[in-house]
């Protein structure tokens, strides 16, 4: 083995420390490990705390090309490679080049280990859902019992399609727990509901992939995090939980179902936000105060129109996609509340955006706009007479409005 005192002072630093080290240092120095140590089978046992300090071992192995150190860096990477640790598996790589180079020789990688499928339901892990919200946000918790007393608990916030947004973990007693769901449901009447936890797991690493891809800050700690609460790989997310429980065939859409879904206190944030819709509201007040004197069939056909048009544009692939998850999750968060009508009726909604792949043709999509669009349009003809009511100069829309009979903004498809 070669030893620093035969390297030339040129080639001592084989690498440099990586950034961010410096609080892995700390965390190798709390364990009493002084800084010259540079021993694999000291530094070894201590990875895979977090990724500061994975960097800052790698750091230390660096300092001395050998088969021993190159075999604990391929141990390191190993580890690093599932817990999502990207920075600690690139330290590796460099320090690995810096050791061919300079001759040493590295023994192959071990070969990684078959991922194993996990039967949803086997998984020691609790799971907990909310429902999810107009935007997509739902609440997302991973339990885990610690030996001797407590709960481990994973809090977030999942996004479809963003995926993850928020993450913690902290330390409770089961009581704890009770008093958060209780919380959730008397205060904010939001009901969390137990879930397989292999499940929600599934979900949450989805979700933090996403949300990497993204860039979304404040979510970098989830491997980590994740890493103490198991050590399995992800389960897979297909089918959705309704089909495993209750894999019939979803029903053909009809407007029964759109009403039972709409009636839910959990849909009423299901709309299409004003910024969304803000071009297509433009578009049709100025139709509405052109000074073209256009019938009341002409006006619906304008109306009709644009509604298709947004629709069309609005809830494209993505979109659609995003709310087919959506209605799926929601289909079995219905029959877990013991609201199977509900539960069918997301289903085949959701059945519906996968068959024509847009939000066209599906009717819970048309009514989502039809009702945001009349929404929107109320509260913007409110203003605007409010406005006029002190103004002299009259619009052509508000002459046409006194001189014809009121008809409804927003005609129906007839089905």
């Amino acid at each position: 083995m070669r030893r620093a005192a035969d390297v030339a002072p040129a080639t001592l630093a084989v690498t440099k420390p990586s950034t961010g080290t410096t609080s892995g240092a700390a965390a190798l120095a709390a364990a009493g490990i002084a800084e010259n140590e540079i021993r694999p089978e000291v530094l070894t046992p201590l990875a895979g705390r977090s990724p500061d300090c994975d960097r800052a071992i790698v750091a230390r192995l660096a300092r001395e090309p050998s088969p021993e150190c190159a075999a604990a860096l391929h141990t390191i990477a190993a580890a690093a490679e599932t817990r999502g640790w990207k920075a600690v598996v690139k330290d590796v790589r460099r320090a690995l080049y810096r050791f061919e180079q300079r001759g040493t020789e590295i023994p192959p990688a071990p070969a990684a280990a078959p991922r194993r499928a996990r039967v949803p339901g086997t998984n020691p892990l609790e799971g907990y859902l909310s429902p999810v919200d107009g935007r997509g946000d739902r609440l997302v918790w991973l339990v885990r019992a610690r030996p001797g007393a407590g709960l481990l608990v994973m809090t977030a916030v999942l996004n479809e399609p963003a995926g993850l947004r928020d993450v913690a973990v902290a330390e409770m007693p089961r009581k704890t727990l009770r008093r958060m769901t209780e919380d959730m449901r008397n205060k904010h009447h939001l009901r969390i509901i137990r879930v397989d936890g292999a499940y929600v797991d599934a979900l949450l690493a989805q979700g933090f992939t996403r949300a990497r891809a993204a860039g979304t800050p404040g979510t970098g700690e989830y491997p980590a995090y994740r890493a103490r609460m198991t050590t399995e790989e992800p389960a897979p997310l297909a089918p959705p939980l309704l089909e495993r429980i209750a894999p019939s065939k979803p029903e053909q859409e009809t407007g029964a179902h759109v009403a039972t879904l709409l009636g839910e206190p959990e849909l009423m944030t299901w709309v299409v936000e004003p910024a969304t819709l803000a071009p297509y509201l433009a578009e049709l007040g100025e139709a509405r105060d052109s000074p073209l004197v256009l019938s009341s069939s002409q006006q619906q056909d304008r109306v009709r129109e644009v509604v298709t048009r947004a629709i069309r544009e609005i809830f494209a692939t993505d979109t659609a996609t995003a709310y087919q998850r959506r209605l799926e999750e929601m289909a079995y968060y219905f029959h877990a509340t013991g609201r199977p009508d509900a539960a069918t009726a997301a289903s085949a909604s959701a059945a519906a955006i996968a068959r024509t792949g847009s939000g066209e043709g599906v009717l819970l999509i048309e009514t989502i706009m039809q009702q945001s669009v009349a929404r929107l349009t109320a509260e913007e003809a409110s203003r605007t007479k409010a406005e006029e009511s002190g103004n002299l100069i009259v619009k052509p829309s508000a002459l046409r409005t006194e001189q014809a009979p009121e008809h409804s903004p927003l005609p129906t498809r007839r089905r």
